[in-house]
């Protein structure tokens, strides 16, 4: 029974249950069309997404039936967070969790779905042995993350509630900026008032060993350092520990920054790149800019439903070429990126990418980040300092267009005090 006095207050929304039941619906209709008998689940925010709950255990998605999910801990959090009817404890004993498995999973050689992007080798051996001798593994990853790919309404509205703190967030910056204050000063003080205004503070990444804190603020040459990160743009960061974004390079006037920043609302991210200069940038950033503007907005028109991601990338590097930047398009050097685009929601690396030779369809009601930056090393021929120039916008597609969900002005925000 639960405690009374930890009943949940109005300000902490839960996933509607209506919102559970639908996306239980949507994967049970993807997986009779495959020859999985279902899917244990054990990465939590593919848990969270089907549950609506973080609570730490192992679900069990049927093709038919209802979801049974062993709760390791809190079975109360669950029991006041999840809509799902059948919520266990999960038996201490792993024997015991088995004899409860193979009793529902009680079908001769059934095929069973695993997370096998993410589930480690050990962890995936291991609930194998609690299975039936005759199951066979099976990777349902991708079928996992295609379901997440379309976002319904309700996901589209805590993406725009991100969004909307973004816009706010990148209106602070303008106020606070100051010459002289480090980009870790600037970082801070975004983080804050971010933090004051929602964002739950983490930014959950799927592809393994990446991963990122809010974002990246670097200024000036900083902003074409290369490291390890899977992005366009990298930093120095604080110490070789965790080596990108915000250092203690101090920003001046006439240097332009690149603010790369991301905020969750109940879950749900949204992505924001955006160029800000105290006093005027040189007069050749700024043309670059224009021009990068010029090729983002081909882009939008290339994102539609029915169109190939690979072939929108395609795109992509035959405008940069066309602009004379293919050289320093997504990086410089041997560090290049080969994506344009990433899809956005309850982590940052979700489905679709605009990728090279990427064969996924754009679809109705996908979010999609579109980040085409440009890294200029020192002494490169276009007479532009060493500097990155970026943009990146948060889209949600539609048959009819592709409309931004992050509505901060995507010119250069020039600083005048």
């Amino acid at each position: 029974m639960s405690n009374p006095d930890l009943s949940l207050p109005d300000s902490y929304k839960l996933v509607p249950s209506s919102e559970i039941k639908q996306r239980l619906i949507n994967a049970q209709k993807a997986l009779a069309q495959t020859k999985l008998a279902g899917i244990i689940i054990l990465q939590s925010i593919d848990r969270y997404y089907f549950t609506g709950t973080l609570q730490d255990g192992t679900l069990w998605l049927p093709t038919s039936g209802e979801p049974v999910f062993w709760v390791r801990r809190s079975l109360e959090r669950a029991q006041l967070e999840s809509p799902l009817k059948d919520l266990r404890p999960q038996p201490k004993k792993s024997i015991d969790l088995s004899t409860e498995l193979r009793s529902i999973i009680a079908i001769k050689g059934a095929k069973i779905g695993m997370e096998l992007d993410v589930v480690p080798v050990q962890l995936m051996a291991r609930i194998k042995r609690l299975l039936p001798d005759t199951c066979e593994i099976s990777d349902a990853s991708p079928l996992v993350r295609s379901l997440r790919a379309c976002k319904s309404p309700y996901e589209i509205s805590c993406i725009k509630g991100a969004a909307t703190i973004m816009d706010k967030v990148m209106l602070h910056a303008a106020n606070v900026i100051q010459a002289g204050m480090s980009e870790i000063e600037l970082m801070a003080e975004l983080e804050h008032k971010a933090r004051r205004l929602g964002h739950l503070g983490i930014v959950r990444m799927r592809g393994f060993n990446n991963e990122l804190f809010f974002g990246h603020t670097l200024s000036g040459p900083e902003g074409t350092r290369r490291g390890y990160l899977d992005a366009p743009t990298n930093g120095l960061g604080l110490s070789p520990a965790f080596s990108q974004g915000a250092g203690r390079t101090l920003i001046r006037r006439g240097v332009p920054i690149s603010i790369d920043f991301m905020v969750n609302y109940e879950g749900y991210l949204a992505d924001l790149t955006r160029m800000l200069s105290l006093d005027d940038p040189p007069e050749s950033i700024c043309r670059t800019h224009e021009n990068l503007l010029a090729l983002n907005q081909e882009l939008t028109k290339a994102l539609r439903p029915g169109c190939e991601c690979g072939a929108i990338f395609s795109k992509a590097l035959e405008i940069a070429a066309d602009y004379g930047f293919a050289d320093y398009f997504l990086g410089h050097g041997e560090d290049k990126v080969s994506f344009v685009g990433h899809g956005v929601g309850l982590e940052v690396d979700e489905f679709p990418f605009i990728a090279r030779n990427n064969k996924m369809l754009i679809e109705n009601s996908m979010v999609v980040a579109l980040e085409p930056k440009l890294t200029f090393p020192a002494h490169s021929p276009h007479n532009l300092p060493a500097t990155a120039i970026t943009t990146e916008t948060t889209y949600v597609i539609t048959p009819e267009a592709t409309i931004p969900l992050t509505l901060t002005p995507d010119n250069i925000k020039i600083i005048k005090r």
